[in-house]
């Protein structure tokens, strides 16, 4: 399991350091209880790969530990 979140947070750091430019539309989004929905990160569209990557480490991570319900929207 501790790899499973090393790897969600691995992931993470290389979206983050992809630059998104003025255009970015990709967005990893996740319904946090008590909040709504909240934009963890917005990337550039060339980056949807890695976003799709995370969401499907670190998203079933924050499910199972938080309740939290993670998508990637584009466009």
């Amino acid at each position: 399991m501790k790899r499973l979140v090393l790897g969600g947070i691995v992931a993470l750091a290389l979206i983050v350091a992809v630059p998104a430019s003025a255009g970015a539309s990709t967005k990893w989004i996740c319904n946090v209880p008590g909040e709504g929905d909240v934009t963890f990160v917005t990337a550039a569209d060339a980056a949807r790969h890695g976003v799709d990557t995370a969401n499907s480490k670190a998203g079933v991570v924050f499910l199972d530990h938080f309740g939290e319900v993670c998508r990637v929207e584009s466009g």
